[in-house]
């Protein structure tokens, strides 16, 4: 399963962005799925009430959310003529607002 271009770009990002900040705890996980070939997940605080997730399924389509509320955005270029690169922004600084919102970060980041 070959990664999308928006996904590229994300994953770019939140690579720098947490390498600037090791103290956030995050995970990847690649997830299998025989109907739609996987996604890949970026999440941080697993497993707790704070719990912050973007996930990717190969398709140039983003989902950030946090789990305690049960939604997430969807961050996709269907109509709206972006590049892969402003999708990719799109969504990651709506990941980095939740990952402040649900203190994963200091409100100075």
């Amino acid at each position: 399963m070959k990664p999308t271009p928006t996904d590229s770009s994300f994953e770019r990002l939140a690579r720098a962005f947490l390498g600037e900040h090791p103290d956030v705890q995050c995970e990847w996980r690649n997830v299998k799925e025989l109907l739609w070939g996987g996604r890949t997940d970026l999440i941080c605080g697993a497993d707790t009430p704070n719990e912050v997730f973007a996930s990717f399924n190969r398709g140039g389509q983003i989902a950030v959310g946090a789990t305690v509320t049960g939604d997430h955005e969807d961050f996709e270029d269907f109509g709206r003529d972006l590049s892969d690169d402003k999708v990719a922004r799109e969504a990651f600084d709506r990941f980095v607002k939740l990952l402040r919102e649900y203190g994963h970060l200091n409100e100075s980041v």
